[in-house]
Formats: C-alpha cells, structure tokens, sequence
C-alpha cells in the first residue's frame, strides 16, 4: 500500500520476485495450508500450487475480521452502504494463526478493546458476491459493474465541472487503460501510475469515495496482495522494499451483500484476557458461527 505521493519506477517493479518468495515463505514456515481446503481430507498440496490457485483462480471460502464497539450489529459482509469489502483466502490461513497476528497480514490491527467480528464466508452462490483478486484492474472493472451510470456523462467531466464523486469514479475506472506489454516493469508502471491518480490532492473526493465504498485507502497495492503492518502507512511510511517484502497475504473485493446471501458464518467475540493469544481458526467460526448471522461466543476456543 503507497503513501499518496508514492512514484513506481521500473527499478521497483523488478524486484517483484521477492513478493513470491516473500509468499512461498510465509507458507512454507509460519503455518499456512498444507491441507488447504482440503482440511479434513489429510491431503497435502504444496505452497507454490496453493498460490498458484489463489490467483489464478478465485476461490470460494473467505475469511473476514474487524473490530467494532460493543452491540454492534453486524448483518451485511461489509460496513452498511459500502458497496464491497476486503476479504482473504481461508485456504492461506490453515493451520490458523493467533489473533493478534492474524490482521497484520491484512494490513489491520488487532484491538484487544473491542469486540472481534469474525467471518468465514462460502457463498452458495459465487456470482452473489462477485469476488475477485484485489488487483487495481480488477477493482476497476469492478466499479464498472457496480456503478451504473450513463457512459456519456463521462464526456461532460473537467476540472471545472466538479463530477459527483460516483461519476467520478466511474468515469476514472472507465478510462483505464491495460495494454499488453514484453516488459513487466513498464506494464505495471503504467497502471500504478494511473493509479496513483486517485490519491493525488485534486482528486480528493475521488479518494473519499473509494475509501467508504470499497474500503480503498492509500495503502491498498492493487497486487492482490495485502500489505503487512501497513496500518500505520500514514505516519510510519515505508520503501519499495519493504512494501514488496510484506505484501503476503491474498485478498479479495467481494460485493457487500447480507451475511447469509454470502453464505457467511459469523462470530462476535467480547474483549477478555488472553484473546490475542487464542487462535483465529476458519473451522471453528464455521461450527459456532451463525448461518447468516453473527453469534456471540465465549472466546475463540470455547462457544459457551
């Protein structure tokens, strides 16, 4: 995730490779998936196939966490009237991790004060939640399908027009460019400095709206990868090769659709002592967790 005045240059982009064995590391030592989501089956897949298929192919078994005041309702996958929410990959988080490391891949933090929401979504219908990798052509493409306004509107926008901030934003995604390019450094520098537009300071409302619609913020790579202890980005910014280096964890925009149409069990967790420590596990938010609605339960090992 970059700070707004954050440039992309080609001699950042090479360094992509260490993303992949950033990835293929946390894997292969710090207790991701043998099992993937074959859990209960006892077979293993290794970590470069379990990457593999959480890019190439969108899977269907999500996680979600967030930290909310007490008596929080929570009925809907993301914040009521945002358009869509961050998720990652169930598949990436087995075995599971205690809670206090679990939102630091996520670029979020734990907040032992408040009450931890917790999500596993498997939606029985896909298209309900029209998950995608979070990478910034996909999340454009996303507020196309989203955002229904006439393209004409598009041809009216200048400076001095001051679009509505959905207009906007639909015009920016509309304008993307991909082209197909032999030099991956100049490909992706071309859509991140697009990007990057988004954040600049003329383009403030711009940034607003994609902040509360899709839970974008200046920290948000596009890579399809969060990006580690990025919380603090605004006044603990970081370089190029830190930024590559914590970019881990996959994740997903998937439309914000009730808990139940998103085949979401969800567990409410009230602050006691001890919490971080527990681990966050998909199997047991599955098994306590309401259908389609949130639960409360004792502790993270324990419903009642």
């Amino acid at each position: 995730m970059f700070p707004p005045n954050f440039l992309w240059k080609s001699s950042v982009v090479l360094r992509l490779s260490i993303l992949t064995v950033a990835c293929l590391s946390v894997l292969g030592t710090s207790g991701a998936p043998a099992q993937a989501s074959h859990e209960g089956k006892g077979s293993a897949k290794d970590p470069a196939r379990i990457t593999d298929e959480l890019r190439e192919e969108t899977p269907n078994d999500f996680l979600r966490v967030t930290f909310v005041s007490a008596g929080t309702s929570v009925t809907s996958l993301a914040r009521p009237g945002a358009l869509r929410g961050f998720a990652t990959a169930t598949d990436f988080y087995l075995p599971p991790l205690p809670l206090k490391e679990f939102p630091l891949y996520s670029g979020l933090i734990n907040d032992d004060t408040k009450t931890l929401v917790a999500l596993r979504c498997r939606p029985a219908k896909p298209e309900s939640v029209d998950a995608v990798l979070a990478t910034w052509p996909n999340l454009f493409h996303a507020i196309e399908r989203d955002v229904h306004r006439d393209v004409a509107e598009c041809s009216a926008i200048s400076p001095a027009s001051k679009p509505d901030p959905e207009l906007q934003a639909f015009c920016f995604a509309r304008a993307y460019n991909d082209p197909a390019g032999s030099t991956v450094p100049r490909t992706l520098a071309s859509t991140f400095d697009y990007a990057a537009k988004a954040f600049d300071p003329e383009n403030k409302a711009l940034a607003d709206w994609l902040r509360a619609q899709y839970g974008v913020f200046p920290a948000f790579s596009g890579l399809g990868f969060s990006v580690k202890d990025s919380y603090n980005l605004d006044t603990q910014p970081m370089d190029a090769a830190q930024l590559l280096v914590k970019s881990v964890s996959p994740e997903y925009v998937l439309k914000n659709v009730s808990l139940k149409e998103a085949g979401c069990s969800c567990i409410s967790v009230a602050p006691y002592p001890g919490r971080g420590d527990d681990k966050l596990d998909p199997k047991f938010i599955a098994k306590a967790g309401g259908d389609g609605e949130c639960r409360a339960v004792k502790s993270l090992t324990h419903a009642k």
